[in-house]
């Protein structure tokens, strides 16, 4: 779900002083967990202000040209700018891709092309993917995904550029399209396969028993699978895909174009001290402790990255939820429509 800043933005360029540039591996101790900070420092070397509300949220470094691309959806102007970063304490304002149509979503760059992602101007129609040119900002194509294109990437190997298609319902829930990812084939003049998750329907109540949340108004099974993110392994042949508001990952084989599975994630104790939270804004301070509840994780952006060939994929768990219209799936404790399950 799009989270739209009320401020002005602006694209702030940090440099950091790191012991070394790629950590080849990730090692993983679950019963006493040991961090290291990479980064001693960071230090602001640079900055451009691009505009205001809906400006910056997404960006897009390439290299071979040392231009970044940014999404500015502000004002309703909906753009990418790009920005000459060749020397980053001092970043410069090239120009504008115009891209019609309705927000761009999220941008990707990999071997001299930048792909857009660019939800319809009525967001439950289709969406569509721009690739362009890095150097001259030629489109190369443009072709058809799933309604609400949220986030676009390309495979480390460049073959495929994926988009996560949220899918997401109208204001007042009367429009729902299904929730999808799209496969588009660089290598096969771009031609796109969109998978639904209408096949796993069946599994509904098993899924449910794990954690997967699906709760749409009238919604499908396959409606109610909201995509938000997508990351892929390093040999360019699997995907994993967050289901924000269902509280899941799905698994994609990329060369078959096909939903391997969904992994419901469960739920979160905060009964412990290392999860204390604070559940109240209402009772004068900041006091953290363990109580007995329950939480979804429901993650936002993802990240893989492999262990002695294991990937682990990691989870910035944001939480969400649905608020369309007379549609809000927020109650607080203690309302007389909250009845909790005393187990």
């Amino acid at each position: 779900m799009r989270k739209i800043l009320s401020f002005a933005v602006m694209a702030t360029l940090l440099f950091s002083c790191t012991k070394q540039d790629l950590p080849e591996q990730v090692f993983i101790e679950e019963k006493s967990p040991k961090f290291s900070q990479e980064s001693s420092m960071f230090e602001e070397i640079g900055m451009i202000d691009i505009g205001s509300t809906g400006a910056a949220e997404i960006s897009a470094f390439d290299e071979g040209t040392k231009k970044l691309f940014v999404v500015n959806n502000a004002s309703g102007i909906n753009r990418i700018d790009v920005i000459d970063l060749s020397n980053p304490a001092s970043p410069v304002f090239l120009t504008s891709i115009s891209t019609g149509g309705g927000f761009v979503n999220s941008v990707s760059v990999r071997g001299g092309k930048l792909a857009a992602a660019i939800e319809a101007t009525v967001k439950q129609n289709k969406g569509k993917v721009i690739v362009y040119r890095t150097d001259n900002y030629t489109k190369i194509a443009e072709v058809t995904v799933g309604a609400l294109p949220d986030m676009v990437t390309f495979t480390p190997d460049g073959k495929f550029i994926l988009t996560a298609d949220e899918g997401e319902p109208s204001v007042n829930y009367t429009l729902d399209p299904e929730g999808s990812v799209s496969i588009i084939s660089v290598e096969e003049g771009y031609s796109v396969q969109t998978l639904t998750f209408g096949a796993f329907a069946g599994m509904a109540t098993e899924l449910k028993k794990k954690g997967l949340r699906v709760f749409g108004r009238n919604a499908s099974f396959a409606q109610d699978m909201e995509p938000e993110y997508i990351t892929v392994s390093a040999n360019s042949k699997t995907a994993w895909v967050s289901l924000q508001e269902n509280n899941a990952l799905a698994r994609i084989d990329i060369e078959s174009k096909r939903i391997e599975e969904i992994m419901p994630l469960g739920f979160k104790s905060y009964n412990t001290m290392e999860n204390a939270i604070d559940p109240s804004d209402k009772d004068g301070g900041i006091f953290f402790n363990p109580w007995p509840v329950y939480g979804m994780y429901q993650p936002d952006a993802i990240a893989v990255m492999p262990n002695n060939n294991v990937p682990y994929v990691f989870t910035a768990n944001e939480g969400d939820a649905r608020e369309y219209g007379n549609f809000n799936e927020l109650v607080r404790v203690g309302s007389s429509s909250v009845k909790l399950d005393p187990v």
